[in-house]
C-alpha cells in the first residue's frame, strides 16, 4: 500500500460514515455529500489502476521492440499450451 492508496481508502471511509450519518439523520444533504466523497475517492484508486496498467503495457512495448525473437517464442509458447489444453477436452 502507498500513500495514495491509504488516502484513498480513508477517503471513501468518510464518505460512507458521512453518508450513514446523513440516513440516520434523515439529512439528505449529508448523505449525498457522504456518497460523493466515496465516489471521488471510487475514481481516484480506479485512475491510480489505469495508470498502472498504461505503465505495465509500456513496459511490454519496449520489451517487445527491443527482444522481438524472444517475445514471438514466448506468444508461440503460450498458443502451444492452449491448443494442447484445448486439444485434450
Amino acid at each position: 500500500m502507498d500513500k495514495f492508496d491509504i488516502e484513498d481508502r480513508a477517503a471513501s471511509v468518510a464518505g460512507q460514515a458521512e453518508a450513514a450519518v446523513g440516513a440516520l439523520a434523515d439529512d439528505v444533504k449529508s448523505q449525498v455529500e457522504g456518497l460523493a466523497t466515496q465516489a471521488t475517492a471510487t475514481a481516484e484508486r480506479y485512475g491510480q489502476a489505469r495508470d498502472q496498467v498504461r505503465e505495465a503495457a509500456a513496459t511490454v512495448a519496449t520489451s517487445v521492440e527491443q527482444q522481438p525473437l524472444i517475445a514471438l517464442l514466448a506468444v508461440g509458447l503460450i498458443c502451444a499450451a492452449v491448443g494442447f489444453l484445448l486439444g485434450r477436452r
